[in-house]
């Protein structure tokens, strides 16, 4: 190609076939990125809703012994609104995978789920973990809440009953997981184990996205289809009026056989189609319910097994936190107050994976997370730099892990163009505001080979004993020199921090830096 008198590179007049037929040359890297897979679900999951668009009404009868009771019911439900429950719960986990931005094996995400959805199941229809309930509702509880309660009885039955229970329910294959880890290999682990809190996170996510899933589906929905299908045929066929009070005032007057038989006319009208106008809503809001619920306590699990010598202290806190949450939302009894317990919920799981990442043991190794606006420069400095006369040699110096690399600022050799009072860091000719989370790539620091595929050779992190203090990780396979303030000499091995102090300066190879 030919260069313009400043340097830049002209494009050919003509285009070449790799730009005609991009396919050919990006066939192979298509599959590595992230965004194939949950464009392939999607895609997916339309057709099979196409196929099952008309499919039937599914229904399984149960029934149990518990002493001398018998207990039993009918579960309704359809393929139809398998798929789509499945889907938005995957979906769901997806961008809570995206945020936390660890790369979880998805196999292990999902036996998590299934697991869970599996032992939700034996519960509903089996009466050998009816003792759980029976536990956590009546003994510690004092039983279920009543509609004469106090708002307060009600909030401590909910937080000791169904809050512990079922927080202490989703939390047992990461139990099961924690335990096993201790005889796992350290590749192993690393995989399929919990080494730190994002681990818990995602796994507790996965748990209570297959808690949700069956609920949703074994319970909930079957629920809202009974009690349409018998309004409807009321209305319609015996000619009730349009009132809920009056309709299920009549039908409490029925007897067992013309109520089935009511259930039946119903469902002949209607089919499953009622059960969307539940499934949807609450399928989506899991990402900050069952799921936010127990990805909070999931934090905590995987916390003990980082610093096991607080290990019942943590596990005590995290199940407490994660309880109140989800008593404060089956307590309050209004749709504004909801929504701000839906969004604190999803603020405490959004404050935890930040946490995380922060004092993640695998920093190094995570994926970008998706949160918008993360370590973004304050406006100030953004107007000050755009004031400056080196404002047009390129984009602002801030690198996020959001964010991509080449967001350096290019600039010739001289003066620090940013503001003054921006800790900065010079790598050659290029300046960089300095922030956690800052990682740079191979080709922005010429010479270094990184030790991953991911192509990192360097980023800033916090001092972990105090996270006011920033320091330059080595993640290259390249030992740097380093000249402090003092003239100390030092050599800084892969895997290693240097502080990152004003007057700190750093050979790289081919490349020298400086802290400003």
């Amino acid at each position: 190609m030919a260069k313009r008198p400043g340097g830049a590179m002209l494009q050919s007049a003509e285009a070449t076939q790799s730009q005609l037929i991009p396919v050919l040359t990006k066939w192979k890297d298509i599959g590595k990125k992230s965004e194939l897979a949950p464009m392939v679900v999607t895609i997916v999951t339309v057709l099979l809703l196409f196929v099952f668009l008309r499919s039937p009404v599914i229904s399984y009868d149960y029934q149990y012994v518990v002493g001398d009771k018998m207990y039993g019911g009918t579960i309704f439900t359809s393929v139809y609104l398998i798929l789509i429950c499945l889907y938005l719960m995957l979906l769901s986990l997806y961008f809570i995978r995206r945020v936390a931005g660890k790369d979880k094996s998805w196999l292990l995400l999902l036996g998590v789920g299934v697991f869970t959805g599996y032992l939700l199941w034996l519960f509903q229809t089996e009466h050998d973990f009816r003792w759980m309930y029976n536990f956590f509702h009546g003994t510690l509880a004092g039983g279920e809440p009543l509609d004469d309660d106090e708002v307060t009885q009600t909030f401590v039955k909910h937080f000791l009953g169904t809050g512990f229970f079922e927080e202490m329910f989703k939390a047992i294959p990461l139990f099961l997981i924690m335990i096993a880890g201790s005889f796992m290999p350290g590749t192993i682990r690393a995989k399929f184990g919990i080494e730190e809190p994002l681990d818990g996170i995602l796994l507790g996510a996965a748990s209570g996205g297959g808690f949700a899933f069956m609920e949703t589906i074994g319970q909930y929905i079957s629920r809202q289809l009974v009690r349409e299908w018998r309004y409807s045929a009321a209305v319609n066929l015996h000619g009730l009026p349009f009132n809920h009070q009056i309709v299920n005032l009549w039908i409490s007057k029925l007897t067992d056989k013309q109520v089935d038989q009511l259930t039946a006319q119903g469902q002949i009208m209607l089919g499953w189609q009622p059960g969307l106008s539940l499934l949807i809503p609450r399928s989506l809001g899991e990402a900050f319910g069952h799921m936010a619920y127990a990805g909070c306590f999931g934090y905590f699990i995987g916390l003990a097994v980082l610093k096991p010598q607080q290990r019942w202290k943590i596990l005590a806190i995290g199940l407490a936190s994660s309880s109140l949450l989800h008593a404060l939302w089956d307590t309050i009894d209004s749709n504004v107050l909801l929504c701000v317990v839906a969004v604190l919920s999803y603020a405490v799981l959004a404050a935890g994976i930040l946490k995380a990442r922060e004092i993640s043991p695998n920093r190094a190794q995570l994926m970008p997370s998706i949160f918008v606006g993360a370590l973004s420069p304050s406006p100030s400095v953004v107007a000050a730099y755009a004031a400056s006369p080196n404002a047009a040699g390129g984009a602002f110096g801030v690198v996020s892990p959001a964010m991509a690399a080449d967001t350096a600022v290019k600039v010739e050799p001289g003066p620090n163009p940013l503001p003054n009072g921006t800790a900065s860091l010079r790598i050659g000719s290029k300046y960089l505001v300095i922030v956690p989370g800052l990682r740079l790539m191979s080709h922005q620091i010429p010479g270094l080979q990184a030790q991953t595929a991911e192509g990192l050779v360097a980023e800033v992190t916090r001092n972990p004993n105090d996270p006011e203090v920033l320091g330059l990780t080595n993640l290259s396979t390249t030992i740097w020199e380093v000249v402090t303030t003092s003239s100390t000499r030092r050599e800084i091995q892969p895997g290693q921090t240097v502080k990152l102090s004003p007057g700190t300066k750093i050979d790289f190879g081919e490349t020298d830096g400086e802290v400003r």
